[in-house]
């Protein structure tokens, strides 16, 4: 059996990556974002410490494992919340069609960057397969072209910030008329 560890000591030991600053602001806290702008900019963040703000300053792409990967229908957690928080790009190892379901509420992902076709993919052991081969792939990627990519994808991870903050009013108000009728 092959194990994989995927790491890269280049991306932990770039300063680049890992100089950033914070400040308070409201509910929201802003931070330097090394990757997507420089050390300079500032990014907008909901939750920062619930969902790993300094973990995510050094990463481009997560690879979201959800709880269940063989499962008859798309399943999400709070895992995939995490990057789309911290405006980061991502893939799914989770049920098949989890991307499709996860469009369907107004997100966005990052095809052509990341080979998204493992979506479709219902048998597991093939999508396993075709995921650890986009891994693979991924990770062998200079730090530089991991950069421009979330670089060039910024307004889809913008929008992904926007989605999740609205869709979280939305259930809210949702669940408060509901129990208003009980």
């Amino acid at each position: 059996m092959k194990v994989r560890i995927y790491t890269n000591t280049k991306t932990r030991n770039n300063e680049n990556w890992n100089t950033y600053g914070t400040f308070q602001t409201g509910q929201h806290q802003k931070y330097k974002d090394p990757i997507i702008t420089g050390q300079s900019a500032e990014m907008d963040v909901i939750g920062a410490k619930h969902f790993q703000r300094q973990f995510y300053q050094k990463i481009g792409i997560d690879i979201v494992t959800e709880t269940v990967f063989d499962y008859p229908y798309p399943a999400t957690t709070e895992k995939i919340l995490r990057p789309m928080l911290n405006k980061r790009m991502f893939l799914i190892v989770g049920p098949a069609y989890t991307l499709r379901f996860l469009k369907t509420k107004g997100f966005q992902t990052f095809s052509p960057f990341i080979n998204e076709e493992y979506d479709e993919i219902r048998d597991p052991i093939d999508r396993m397969n075709f995921l650890l081969q986009e891994i693979d792939r991924l990770v062998t990627l200079p730090i530089d072209s991991i950069r421009d990519a979330v670089l060039n994808y910024k307004s889809v991870l913008d929008s992904n910030f926007t989605t999740v903050v609205n869709l979280e009013k939305l259930e809210l108000e949702d669940l408060k008329d509901r129990l208003s009728k009980i």
